[in-house]
């Protein structure tokens, strides 16, 4: 039994020493704080008590259409609709915001579906729009969707774009993803926050990170990967993040999708594996939907990386609904 004592005390050894580095690290960080000046175009409004980052692209041609609502997804900002945006504003309003918690948004807890919610519908509420189209990307969908089931007249109907709405991963529909045992301990401070400062530091992991999930097309350059990595420079930024991070995954139920009376469009990437062809066919069935478009060879991010691939696909769905 000594080489499980020996063990014992080597495994504590070097969890002190990763523990003491996190926050000699963190403590360093905050004496010598990188800090990203980029433009943000758009304002600050009240929406249902949280200071929201909105951005409006007026029609260029206004024909009367439902204004549409962008919604981003897990550690996105409205940045990943800046290249997509004016092309769908060809003839409606469009808007997109930074949900709570991410972006330039306040960081307003709590950071759960409802809560959501709530802040999308106050949303809607400031900016006196009249039944918007509402298009949520990757885990943007399950705010959509949510608003969708809980107050209908809302809105004209929505575009699930990389995101079934779910809070599950691909066939096992049992549990949510995300949240508690590992993930919870790699999220706590000291550790956590100290992997994420030391990446958000540097432009080459998060290079790395959107080259993979966006394709060829995209945005690399400093000033491209800065706008990313701005709000999680911030003050707090890291904090929400690994606080959204703790929880299980936001999302409706399948039954509670199949319970939608909102028309709803679905738009998939060929590439993308977090949302492939199978997860669009089981979502169109749910959500009783013949509104599925595919970008073929396209993946997660191919609104910031093909925008006018995008645009082309979802155009005609957001044309039949409102």
């Amino acid at each position: 039994m000594r080489w499980l004592r020996r063990a014992g005390i080597a495994l504590v050894t070097v969890v002190v020493v990763v523990l003491a580095a996190s926050g000699l690290y963190l403590a360093w960080d905050d004496l010598a704080p990188v800090r990203v000046a980029v433009q943000v175009p758009g304002a600050t409004v009240d929406a249902a008590g949280v200071p929201t980052h909105v951005e409006h692209w007026p029609a260029l041609r206004p024909s009367g259409k439902a204004p549409l609502v962008l919604v981003p997804g897990f550690a996105e900002s409205t940045y990943v609709f800046s290249r997509l945006a004016p092309r769908l504003a060809a003839d409606r309003d469009v808007y997109a915001y930074d949900v709570r918690g991410y972006g330039f948004t306040a960081h307003v807890p709590p950071y759960d579906l409802a809560a959501d919610t709530d802040q999308l519908a106050g949303l809607i509420s400031a900016l006196h729009l009249t039944r918007p189209v509402v298009l949520g990307h990757s885990l943007g969908a399950a705010i959509a969707l949510s608003l969708a089931l809980r107050d209908p007249a809302a809105v004209s109907g929505v575009v699930a774009a990389n995101g079934d709405g779910t809070p599950y991963f691909g066939a096992d529909r049992s549990s949510a993803g995300g949240g508690g045992g590992l993930r919870t301990i790699l999220t706590l401070p000291p550790l956590g926050p100290a992997v994420v400062t030391a990446i958000v530091r540097h432009r080459g992991p998060v290079r790395s990170l959107v080259e993979n999930q966006c394709g060829p097309g995209c945005p690399v350059d400093d000033a491209a990967i800065d706008r990313w990595r701005a709000p999680f420079l911030a003050p707090g930024g890291v904090t929400a993040l690994l606080a959204i991070a703790r929880q299980p995954l936001i999302g409706l139920t399948d039954d509670e999708e199949r319970r939608l009376r909102v028309p709803v469009a679905i738009v998939f990437s060929e590439l993308d594996t977090s949302f492939d062809r199978d997860d669009a066919a089981a979502m169109a069935e749910r959500v009783r939907t013949p509104l599925v478009a595919e970008l073929p060879g396209a993946r997660h991010l191919a609104l910031l990386g093909e925008p006018d691939r995008f645009q082309a696909a979802v155009t005609p769905l957001l044309d039949r609904l409102g």
